[in-house]
């Protein structure tokens, strides 16, 4: 499951697999897949001018996974 948070304060976006529990960080929505989760987060900092953030460990995990099928 990776989840998308915002954290309005500091003008950020951060699609993650791990839940966050900082200061400022607001769940906005969880997706089952990468591409979605990072859609709903690039279109998020796209409207609002925030920053995208994201670990790449996650990314190349779910890359990876699609090489393996």
């Amino acid at each position: 499951m990776y989840r998308v948070y915002l954290n309005p304060k500091e003008e950020r976006v951060l699609v993650t697999r791990t839940k966050v529990a900082g200061e400022g960080w607001v769940l906005v929505t969880k997706h089952a897949t990468w591409d979605k989760a990072y859609r709903k987060a690039l279109y998020l900092a796209n409207r609002l001018d925030y920053v995208l953030e994201w670990f790449l460990e996650d990314q190349i995990e779910q890359t990876l996974q699609i090489f393996k099928n």
